[in-house]
């Protein structure tokens, strides 16, 4: 059950995240009832008797100024239900401050990097807790809301595939004996330069701001081509290496018929890890190279070209496919962004000990005895949404509870990793 409360000749401002036509607004209610980022909605009546509702992201509770004079608008906020239990009621709403109110709790993201110990103690200070996740609802809030805010800066920029290379991802596959290797504390893609490689699933994201980032640790001086990611076989459509002038290389075929982006930047080390990342940046009209968050090289682009799409449905790690050159070395935390990040952005996805920005840290533990988790005000758990093969323990010490940014589900992991972290007060 949901209850909303309308004003009439106002709208909600710069917050809608999509528009529904229904027959009538109680339709529209319900889709942003299930829409887990939607908090009000601004309601318009056409002329052939159906509504348009456009579903806002936030609400004048949150932002106040964005509530404007609209003719023929209604406002459309959800409000509390006085006697009703938390599972028969639904109810959510954007507070001042990053804030956010679902059912009983106020749930706040913190993107500051923190142990587990220090992000507990930082929510303590402020009269709450690390965040317990007792229901389906609650996980999916949580796990949109990270999904929204993970990284700030010009376009969408969500991250739209991510893929950890350790063994934990469902949709790579290892072609001619590639594994999983430990290396340096953390389990990552081995490729030994010999025909060895990896396939992720195609994604189409060519015609937008995009930014395609690794962690990459080569093995041997480049001699030929060693390609990091790629959709390199005819027809063609990107191509990120390290290339045999010992430079970084962004590459492209274009809807011109033109290999632009082409252009090689940078000095990857040889036996360190290193994070590299090409964008392309659609606003700016430019393509870009980083090496471990620092801007490398650019070139030109013209302002109606994008990357030539095709029908492959794979794409490749380690391999350059029309020549069968692949990699020797380690690969681990491959992204795509649909936007173009900044050096800045960039930086706040890594910390400087090199350690993908996966997960944030959740209240769920087993500090005290192993195997035996609790939330950390001592209650049993009652709901989980353990990633495949966890709880693992893995190296032995992994004692606290990360939930994943790219799926929403739960992996334990070592105590001492410094992750963002999710808050809770009750109300």
């Amino acid at each position: 059950m949901a209850k909303f409360v309308k004003q009439e000749g106002v709208a909600l401002e710069n917050h809608v995240i999509t528009t529904v036509t229904a027959t009538e607004p109680f339709t529209c209610s319900w889709q942003c009832v299930d829409t887990p980022l939607c908090f009000s909605m601004n309601v318009r009546k056409l002329q052939t008797g159906l509504v348009t509702c456009e579903l806002n992201n936030s609400s004048k509770t949150a932002d106040r100024q964005d509530l404007m004079p609209r003719a023929g608008s209604q406002y459309h906020q959800m409000a509390e239900v006085d006697h009703c239990t938390v599972e028969d009621c639904i109810y959510k709403d954007a507070l001042p401050a990053g804030w956010y109110k679902f059912g009983s709790k106020l749930i706040k993201l913190f993107p500051e990097r923190r142990t587990w110990g220090q992000a507990r103690h930082s929510c303590q200070l402020i009269g709450g807790d690390l965040m317990s996740i007792n229901r389906e609802d609650e996980n999916e809030f949580i796990s949109h809301l990270l999904g929204q805010i993970k990284i700030k800066g010009k376009g969408s920029n969500q991250i739209t595939a991510h893929w950890i290379l350790d063994g934990t991802d469902n949709d790579v596959s290892l072609i001619n004996g590639a594994t999983y290797e430990e290396e340096d504390g953390a389990k990552s893609l081995h490729l030994n330069g010999s025909g060895e490689y990896a396939t992720t699933p195609a994604v189409d994201f060519g015609k937008t701001s995009f930014t395609i980032a690794s962690w990459v640790k080569l093995q041997t001086p480049v001699t030929s081509q060693s390609t990091i990611y790629s959709d390199w076989s005819p027809p063609r459509q990107f191509i990120v290496d390290a290339y045999s002038t010992g430079e970084l290389l962004f590459g492209g075929f274009n809807n011109k018929g033109l290999y632009k982006p082409w252009f090689a930047a940078g000095s990857p080390p040889i036996g360190n890890w290193f994070h590299v990342a090409a964008v392309w940046d659609r606003d700016a009209n430019e393509a870009r190279l980083f090496l471990d968050a620092q801007k490398v090289g650019t070139q030109p682009m013209q302002s109606d070209s994008y990357l030539r799409n095709n029908s492959h449905a794979v794409y490749d790690i380690g391999l350059k496919r029309d020549t069968d050159h692949t990699l020797r070395g380690y690969l681990r935390d491959l992204m795509i962004i649909g936007g173009a990040l900044t050096g800045e952005e960039l930086t706040n996805i890594t910390d400087p000990n090199n350690e993908p920005l996966d997960g944030v840290w959740i209240g769920l533990n087993d500090v005290k005895t192993e195997g035996a988790f609790y939330w950390p005000d001592g209650s049993h758990v009652t709901y989980t949404k353990w990633a495949s093969n966890q709880p693992d323990n893995q190296y032995g010490y992994q004692d606290c509870v990360e939930m994943r940014i790219d799926k929403g589900t739960w992996d334990d992991t070592s105590c001492g990793r410094q992750l963002p972290f999710v808050c809770e007060k009750k109300t």
